[in-house]
């Protein structure tokens, strides 16, 4: 009786130790929204509701293969690699509204940030989102230099210039 006690208690402890000190990584899909953060060597990724203001990125892909390319160059990409938790590749679309102004870095995706149209950090605002569309031209013409062009979903972001 105390042997099958000692292996009830075992595999209780056992269950809770693995539940709790290494939890399923969280799973994400097309659509859900994400704050990133970290820069490019310790990059994170917390999924967040899609109307929180850091919520910058949303998954347009996942990926099974974190070696495996997202389809355009558009794609911000965070790659889960290593550990205990699966190995993974999300591609991020902007999650853009008309009107929204953001902080684009000119040499680096994924690092994009939400901000104040009249800060100083302002350098590109979101003249229109043309969903079912994955075509520069669907944008005006200050805001093709920098359209972002996704596939999948398929969306055009058309990112203009901030008014003075």
């Amino acid at each position: 009786m105390g042997v099958v006690l000692v292996a009830v208690i075992g595999g209780v402890a056992a269950i809770i130790a693995t539940r709790v000190l290494n939890p399923a990584p969280p799973t994400y899909a097309a659509g859900d929204c994400v704050k990133t953060g970290g820069g490019q060597f310790h990059a994170t990724v917390e999924k967040v509701d899609c109307g929180d203001r850091g919520a910058v990125h949303e998954v347009g892909l996942y990926l099974d293969d974190p070696d495996a390319d997202c389809p355009a160059e558009s794609y911000s990409s965070y790659e889960q690699t290593g550990g205990k938790e699966d190995e993974f590749k999300l591609c991020l679309v902007l999650n853009a509204s008309e009107g929204d102004c953001f902080s684009i870095p000119t040499i680096s995706l994924g690092e994009e940030k939400k901000v104040d149209c009249g800060s100083d950090e302002a350098n590109r605002r979101v003249t229109e989102v043309v969903d079912g569309t994955a075509d520069k031209a669907a944008c005006a013409s200050d805001s093709v230099e920098n359209a972002r062009v996704y596939p999948a979903p398929e969306r055009t972001v058309c990112l203009g210039p901030v008014p003075a």
